[in-house]
């Protein structure tokens, strides 16, 4: 079964690429398959240029057996909605993904596009964040569905018949924010995010575009 993991990666850091690692082994997936946003409906335009965030995951993920990127949203331009995604997804690969996203994205789920069609295209693996306490139930309320949501922790997951499910992995308080921060205040982002995808925004900020971070 393959999962993707859909985002802004504005930058991609080490957190994302650890717990991806992790729901990989855990949830013995094929594949985790990362998507970058083009545009973000909740966000609007992202900071760092959509070629910029897609070769940095590109190059973060290359030689990774079990990690790939595509690159639908960013060709297709515009607005990314995710139900548009997932069913691109299920025609090129004729299955149901796993969808992966954060706690904090969770939290909005009520106000994205087509909410329950993205129920019905895949199912919703939800990753633990710190400082996000929040009660899921309640946003599918919001939306009018009642489906039981599983809580799995990090190498303890056995059963695979659910739809939606909180992954209560390593709590790794690394944000894409705090790299962009960083780039601001002239600090490091060794350690942050992997090197090559630091030399790559290194490359992107010394070309005199820091002004729209």
């Amino acid at each position: 079964m393959r999962a993707l993991f859909g985002g802004s990666f504005n930058p991609v850091h080490n957190g994302h690429l650890i717990l991806a690692r992790d729901v990989l082994e855990d949830f013995n997936f094929s594949e985790v398959i990362f998507v970058p946003a083009y545009v973000q409906p909740l966000k609007g335009e992202l900071l760092i240029p959509p070629e910029v965030r897609l070769r940095a995951l590109q190059m973060a993920v290359e030689g990774e057996r079990y990690f790939s990127v595509w690159d639908y949203e960013v060709k297709k331009e515009g607005v990314s909605y995710t139900y548009q995604t997932l069913e691109e997804f299920r025609k090129k690969y004729n299955e149901e993904p796993i969808f992966i996203m954060g706690a904090d994205s969770f939290l909005s789920f009520d106000r994205w596009k087509k909410p329950r069609r993205i129920l019905e295209l895949s199912k919703i693996l939800i990753l633990s964040r710190p400082g996000y306490d929040f009660n899921p139930q309640e946003i599918l309320r919001r939306i009018g569905v009642e489906i039981p949501v599983r809580r799995f922790k990090r190498g303890n997951v056995e059963e695979r018949n659910w739809r939606v499910a909180i992954y209560e992995g390593r709590l790794l308080e690394i944000s894409s924010t705090e790299v962009r921060k960083r780039l601001k205040l002239g600090k490091s982002i060794k350690y942050l995010v992997p090197e090559v995808v630091e030399e790559e925004i290194r490359r992107w900020w010394e070309n005199g575009l820091q002004e729209n971070v």
